[in-house]
């Protein structure tokens, strides 16, 4: 068994920038949305825990920065090879593919990677993004972003407003 609470402290505390829109209240946000969405999906509930903690845990800025999805699942690989990931192989492999691909695939045709890869978007609201039912992975994640779109949600309010759903 995890302890996501000691782990998220080890991830966080190994960052390599405290970021403003990348930091502890988007791995918390996106923890909140994969556990939202992951009923609906079929997807692995505690890939989908971790990967909040892994997918963004290396940028190098709030900027672009390509390359921050590998950086994190190499981080990734080092703690499951490290024993502190308490996961299956297949687990695994699911979170380093989730990691890594988050900003260049669209969808992995995978439940839990797909749920990862809408529960980091329906997020994007934070630096004024508006959701796109289309850039979503899952059907559940689409029909999110349509609702907030009818309902008008003001980007910067959407994490107030996911909680009401």
């Amino acid at each position: 068994m995890i302890d996501f609470a000691a782990l998220q402290d080890f991830v966080y505390g190994n960052r390599v920038f405290d970021s403003d829109h990348h930091g502890l209240d988007h791995w918390r946000q996106v923890e909140f949305n994969g556990l939202m969405l992951a009923p609906s999906t079929g997807a692995d509930i505690t890939v989908v825990r971790l990967f909040a903690l892994f997918h963004d845990s290396k940028r190098e800025d709030d900027g672009y920065d390509g390359e921050h999805g590998e950086r994190g699942a190499a981080f990734a690989k080092k703690c499951f090879e490290e024993g502190l990931l308490d996961i299956t192989q297949e687990q695994f492999d699911k979170l380093y593919h989730a990691c890594f691909f988050h900003t260049k695939e669209h969808r992995a045709e995978d439940a839990t990677i797909d749920t990862c890869y809408d529960a980091d978007r329906l997020d994007l609201g934070r630096v004024g993004m508006t959701l796109k039912p289309e850039k979503m992975a899952t059907a559940p994640g689409a029909k999110i972003a349509r609702k907030s779109l009818q309902a008008n949600v003001d980007v910067y309010e959407m994490r107030e407003w996911l909680k009401s759903l």
